[in-house]
């Protein structure tokens, strides 16, 4: 069987040709081109300076954090020998996950808040990483071996820690999120 194409034919393939080679969406990307792409991406957002944690901030009194957070109260966390008691939030959602929220108080003055994941999964631990990079942008520096991963945000007057669990141990281990003064 012999195919012919005619000269409009040739015409429109050299027409599609041309414009391809021109820069259209048809087009490759060359070699020497693919940087232009990536530096035109906008840059990872810069740490923002934290001083605490959501409306709370380094050194409040009990009162205050009361009044930030007008459903903060002293409650348990845990069971059998593994409870403790914290004054805080029960709940609040982050990431798509439950956390209860510890608001530590050393001489009656805001120390340190630490998140603790109620749900063990690699979805939850996931979420939050990506939710403080979202914030916060890369992390300053990041650890892992076979059972945990953490990485440490320096953002201004505050550092960030995220531990989780990674692999099997992602299933056991319920993030943890702590905030406190540099």
């Amino acid at each position: 069987m012999n195919h012919r194409i005619s000269r409009r034919g040739l015409g429109l393939l050299a027409a599609l040709a041309f414009s391809a080679a021109a820069g259209t969406a048809l087009a490759a990307t060359p070699k020497h081109e693919a940087g232009k792409h990536e530096a035109a991406k906008k840059p990872p957002a810069k740490a923002k300076d934290l001083n605490g944690w959501g409306q709370v901030t380094w050194g409040m009194t009990h009162k205050q954090i009361l009044a930030a957070y007008p459903k903060a109260r002293e409650f348990e966390m845990g069971s059998g020998t593994h409870v403790r008691y914290l004054f805080g939030l029960e709940s609040v959602r982050l990431g798509g996950c439950a956390y209860a929220v510890d608001f530590e108080m050393k001489k009656n003055a805001l120390r340190r808040v630490t998140l603790y994941g109620q749900e063990a999964s690699k979805e939850c631990g996931d979420g939050i990483d990506a939710l403080l990079v979202k914030q916060l942008g890369a992390p300053a520096g990041r650890q892992k071996d076979a059972e945990s991963a953490s990485a440490d945000w320096k953002a201004g007057h505050t550092k960030v820690t995220l531990r989780r669990g990674v692999g099997k141990a992602a299933r056991k281990v319920a993030p943890v999120v702590e905030y406190q003064p540099k």
